[in-house]
């Protein structure tokens, strides 16, 4: 090989080759594996090319103190120190070839843009993946199916890439593609007649853009969003009234589609959860070391997996004082008699937003709520069916709820607000038949208590009892579709259900009008996580749900008597919930300490200030678009972009020293 040949082409067709290589196959050496091998190579050569064309100038010098500087620091300044660790090689690695990397594109005719014209080559590759709905043996790899059954690309999945890194990493590689051509077509003086005379970059725009939306990364899009911005800033083909223009179009233009699409960008994230316990990990100087995010970060929820599932999902060993320490274990006995209030929040329109919203509170006096878990939504407007039959507290009357399970205990008092108004239900014997009523179950019958067994009252309020025993139905006194309501219970409960139990529904078999309208939604406790199903239609049943066993759903608990909640227990079915939804930042921050990243972040923003008025402006965008997505992705820590990352950066900084 002639190394003099080499040009900045040659970098970009090397770490595109390696985008297109599936992940963990081959070696498994320090975490090396086959697509590793062409960026590795690159290196080789570019360090050896270095090697003999030898020569220190005052970026050189610059960038080897700061390298130096952060290996000293990443290994003395954490809790865990190991002299192999896979993370910080990796660290020093980016960084080492981002540095060789800046040689060669500063003396390139064709700049940093010949980093990223080979992309081409990965764009060109997923489309095919997506087209075809090729899938690969990763979770997150290839094409991932929603389990729908399409084959309508746009509906039953969404791209994942090649690379490992699942959509947000493919995401963000297709806004990068997408965003080179765009500079080209804003970078020429006649934009239609470039359309149509460059076809290769008009395509690959297209395809670029396609693969982009089916990521359904909504980082990808917001990164995209503000790159674009960038270009249109300071493109010359526009003067500043049409930019003005086309920016406030582009931004209205966004509120509609954010308004017609809100699933895409409204759906619930756990990222603000999920960062707020990292932030919780943040100390100023000492991390906890390269790597040991998740062990830290996650140690009160790990802890719950047996020691052999750990070690060989996340190659993480507690030592016994973290697990006595961490896990928690304030489960509720089987037959802890518990009582207070529990309230279901429903939000038909979330202030401004297009999506309804639906949270889960518990209360010893029904005055002070405290949250279990956190919000969720689906990001749509939830548009209940029209009921005008009886609520039912619990589901039994159509057998709402499954294997014949009920709700065991006593129910005192039933709270109804809709919008401003208010309606109460006390369940007491003088009530009956006024206030609520007791009907035999699948039927419309009254229960009589002469033939068919006295109800028991109590302090606590009307006890209740199996499904084949009888159903308590509370009258609808007013439409609660398209409006806000809450549904407030005060019960004593024999224990804390175990099972899937229905706590209050409206589907009763009783209609007062000639609509079938016997299903609409209900309100379960599930393993002591609350849902809410609802049906879209009466032959789909209620296949719609909100709540779950996601981390930031919480559990219902017994403590002392009065309910509780707590963090909802691990399961390996949140692997990816707690490994792909970190600032990066922040991750940077709990292994190294908040005073490294700092520095770091400074630099890069006093790198970006000093480019504003230079001519670079396709780094700028790039830059932003990186910065942008790692806020909710850790793409600093990604292997298969983290080195498009660092190189901007680098570059840029090596055009401010003038040797």
């Amino acid at each position: 090989m002639n190394l003099k040949n080499i040009n900045v082409k040659f970098i970009g067709l090397i770490i595109s080759f390696s985008l297109i290589i599936p992940p963990n196959y081959g070696l498994d050496f320090l975490g090396i594996n086959f697509e590793d091998i062409p960026v590795i190579f690159l290196f080789v050569v570019l360090f050896y090319r270095k090697l003999t064309n030898l020569t220190i100038t005052r970026f050189d010098k610059t960038f080897i103190s700061f390298l130096i500087l952060f290996i000293f620091y990443s290994n003395i300044f954490t809790q865990n120190f190991q002299i192999f660790n896979q993370t910080n090689i990796r660290f020093y690695f980016y960084f080492l070839l981002a540095y060789l990397c800046v040689d060669l594109v500063k003396n390139s005719k064709y700049g940093i843009i010949g980093v990223f014209e080979p992309l081409s080559i990965v764009m060109v590759a997923n489309f095919i993946v997506a087209i075809f709905q090729i899938q690969l043996p990763g979770t997150i790899d290839g094409w991932i199916l929603n389990n729908t059954g399409s084959t309508n690309p746009f509906t039953s999945g969404r791209l994942g890439g090649f690379q490992g890194g699942g959509p947000n990493v493919i995401g963000l590689i297709c806004s990068i593609s997408a965003l080179v051509c765009l500079f080209k077509v804003l970078k020429s003086k006649n934009i239609l007649l470039n359309l149509k005379d460059n076809k290769f970059n008009t395509i690959l725009l297209i395809i670029s853009i396609f693969n982009l939306y089916i990521t359904y990364s909504r980082g990808s899009y917001i990164a995209f969003f503000a790159g674009s911005l960038v270009i249109l800033f300071y493109t010359e083909t526009f003067n500043k009234k049409s930019k003005i223009i086309i920016s406030v179009f582009i931004i209205l233009s966004s509120g509609v589609v954010i308004y017609i699409f809100p699933s895409i960008f409204l759906k619930q994230s756990n990222r603000s959860f999920l960062n707020n316990l990292g932030i919780n990990s943040v100390e100023l100087f000492v991390g906890t070391g390269g790597g040991n995010y998740v062990k830290e970060v996650y140690k009160d929820y790990l802890v719950t997996l047996n020691d052999d599932e750990l070690f060989d999902r996340f190659n993480i060993e507690y030592t016994e004082a973290d697990k006595e320490a961490n896990k928690k274990e304030v489960e509720s006995e089987v037959d802890e008699e518990t009582e207070g209030y529990l309230k279901l929040s429903f939000d038909y329109r979330d202030g401004i937003l297009p999506r309804s919203v639906v949270s889960f509170y518990h209360s010893s006096d029904g005055n002070n709520w405290l949250q279990i878990g956190s919000d969720h939504t689906s990001g749509l407007i939830i548009n209940l069916l029209e009921n005008d039959s009886y609520f039912e507290l619990g589901g039994w009357g159509d057998g709402q709820s499954p294997g014949g399970s009920y709700l065991d205990g006593f129910v005192k008092k039933i709270e109804i607000k809709v919008g401003v108004e208010s309606f109460e239900y006390v369940l007491s014997s003088g009530n009956r038949d006024t206030e609520y009523y007791i009907y035999l179950p699948m039927t419309e019958d009254f229960y009589d208590n002469r033939n068919d067994g006295k109800i028991v009252y109590t302090e606590a309020g009307l006890q209740l009892k199996r499904p084949r025993s009888y159903w308590v139905a509370i009258p609808n006194q007013t439409s609660i579709t398209e409006k806000d309501f809450d549904i407030i219970l005060q019960l004593k409960l024999n224990n804390i259900p175990k099972g899937n139990e229905t706590l209050f529904s409206q589907s009763s078999i009783i209609n007062n009008s000639e609509l079938v309208n016997n299903q609409s939604w209900k309100w379960s406790v599930v393993d002591g996580r609350m849902y809410f199903f609802w049906v879209d239609d009466i032959v789909s049943g209620y296949s719609n749900f909100l709540g779950g066993q996601s981390l930031r759903s919480g559990k219902l608990i017994s403590e002392n008597g009065k309910f509780s909640s707590i963090i909802s227990d691990f399961s390996i079915s949140q692997y990816d919930e707690i490994t792909t939804s970190h600032n990066g930042f922040l991750t940077m921050a709990v292994e190294y300490g908040l005073f490294p990243v700092m520095l770091i972040i400074l630099f890069l923003l006093i790198i970006i200030y000093k480019n504003i008025g230079s001519k670079n402006e396709l780094e700028l965008s790039l830059m932003l678009a990186f910065l942008t997505q790692n806020l909710t992705n850790d793409i600093i820590y990604s292997p298969d972009v983290a080195i498009y990352f660092w190189i901007i950066p680098t570059y840029m900084m090596s055009n401010l020293f003038k040797d």
